[in-house]
């Protein structure tokens, strides 16, 4: 498994997208020199000097994942895809010490969206029946559905939209390879604007409202999910939940955390990367969004350190 040797920089990014912008012109050089300068100008911070931040991004330049952050600030189904199908260990006990082996294998955030992931995978296997249809939305390279086993399956159908042409096109490939490409469907579309109209059994999505401050456009993207259910239909998502320095109504469990990772965490998200998914919601935050619009029946799944929960709704019948 390569996770350097990637060209995924050079991929164009569609308008409209909001979790991993679009393409910047200038080489890689010049998007360095441009984060060491915002770095140099800002000073140091609590626990960091600048000399230290700057190493830190010359770091992330090093390795294809660091690289598309450092210019997109988000992450895009490939980088996706990759953090949470990982298996620990991938990478050569050697490269211990290297800030990408941090990045896969400790880091908090990272650990917590794969087992979300795994968390995801197991929901919507025990809640996908024969003929049901289940969709992605936005549905990146659509692992959560095109992982499943279907053996026993017989009828399902598999919508995956997405705005990202490259997630479509990625999603499709990784279908095929699945043996699952006559079962899916694929439509390059606003999450907001979903044309399914009440002909979804189980909707799954990941990511999109973390990069979404507006509490009302969250709730609108519910909505949305809430619409292209039937009725009895089941919503699988997740949400990002506020650290403690932000809020008193933090959940994490500190005591699942590593505290030097965590630490290197903020350092890079917050300063270096200045990473666009730091939009935070509590429990009962997500429960009035979804009670808003429309949702009944819902239950959260912590992950051990409860930062990425995931969280189960359904339409009413």
């Amino acid at each position: 498994m390569s996770l350097t040797g990637h060209s995924i920089e050079s991929l164009a990014t569609e308008p409209g997208l909001i979790s991993h912008g679009t393409d910047h012109e200038e080489t890689d050089a010049a998007l360095l020199e441009r984060v060491h300068a915002r770095l140099r100008a800002a000073g140091d911070v609590p626990g960091a000097t600048v000399q230290h931040m700057l190493s830190l991004a010359d770091a992330l330049a090093s390795f294809g994942l660091g690289r598309f952050l450092l210019r997109h600030q988000g992450l895009n189904a490939y980088w996706t895809h990759q953090l949470v199908t990982y298996q620990p260990g991938t990478l050569p006990a050697g490269s211990a010490e290297t800030l990408e082996y941090q990045m896969f294998e400790k880091l908090p955030a990272v650990l917590a969206t794969r087992e979300r992931f795994g968390i995801f995978r197991s929901q919507l296997q025990a809640l996908m029946k024969p003929g049901a249809t289940a969709a992605s939305v936005p549905c990146g390279l659509m692992g959560e559905l095109l992982l499943l086993d279907y053996s026993n399956l017989p009828g399902v159908s598999l919508i995956g939209v997405d705005l990202d042409q490259d997630a479509l096109d990625s999603a499709r490939a990784l279908a095929e390879t699945r043996g699952l490409a006559e079962r899916v469907s694929l439509h390059r579309q606003d999450a907001w604007a979903l044309d399914l109209r009440a002909s979804v059994d189980v909707l799954a999505s990941n990511g999109l409202n973390l990069y979404e401050p507006d509490d009302g456009r969250v709730t609108e993207l519910y909505c949305a999910y809430h619409d292209a259910l039937r009725p009895g239909g089941t919503l699988v998502t997740s949400f990002l939940t506020p650290p403690p320095a932000l809020s008193p109504a933090s959940p994490w469990n500190m005591e699942a955390t590593d505290p030097k990772a965590l630490s290197l965490q903020a350092l890079l998200f917050v300063k270096i990367i200045e990473a666009k998914w730091q939009t935070f919601r509590t429990h009962a935050q997500t429960t009035a969004q979804l009670q808003r619009a429309g949702f009944v029946n819902i239950r959260f799944i912590d992950d051990r350190a409860r930062m990425f929960p995931t969280v189960i709704a359904q339409r009413p019948r």
